[in-house]
């Protein structure tokens, strides 16, 4: 797992510096810990009602606690234009049902140190999605992140032998 963040790290490396303020780089470590948490919630729990339960749980919490956000600051209201729904239902079916829901069947299937292993892959994903989506850079420290995820990856998932 040490080897896997080394990974994030080296992948990571190359935006650090590139402007902003020094604490965004603080919510997605606050976001990992968070779904760390779940995960480990998650499989000592054992919620009831399986996977469709769990996403319409994670649904109705966000709605309720990202509206009344939007409330609080005066922004409760919803845009005009086809690109607003198209956004929605980006999030609904892509990363909801798509990304949170093969994540809680692989938690269910394989356990919490497997499916955690697997979110090293999530920042070298997100940077060849950058690159196709966006045109960003993909350098060699970068390449080498990527590298250095997948084989901290392939440690966690590689079958083991049995002791005869």
């Amino acid at each position: 797992m040490l080897l896997g963040l080394a990974g994030v790290a080296i992948v990571v490396s190359g935006d650090i510096g590139t402007g902003g303020s020094w604490w965004i780089y603080l919510l997605p470590v606050g976001g990992m810990l968070a779904l760390s948490a779940g995960t480990v919630l998650g499989q000592r729990w054992q919620p009831a009602g399986g996977v469709p339960v769990s996403l319409t749980v994670h649904v109705v919490v966000a709605a309720v606690a990202f509206s009344s956000e939007a409330a609080v600051f005066g922004r409760l209201s919803v845009p005009d234009g086809a690109g607003f729904w198209w956004s929605v239902v980006w999030l609904l079916v892509l990363s909801t049902a798509g990304g949170y829901g093969a994540y809680l069947v692989v938690l269910r299937r394989s356990g919490a140190t497997r499916v955690s292993s697997l979110l090293y892959l999530t920042p070298p994903t997100t940077a060849v999605w950058a690159w196709l989506m966006f045109g960003d850079a993909i350098g060699v420290v970068v390449v080498a992140g990527f590298s250095v995820c997948a084989v901290a990856v392939w440690l966690v998932l590689r079958p083991q032998a049995r002791p005869e």
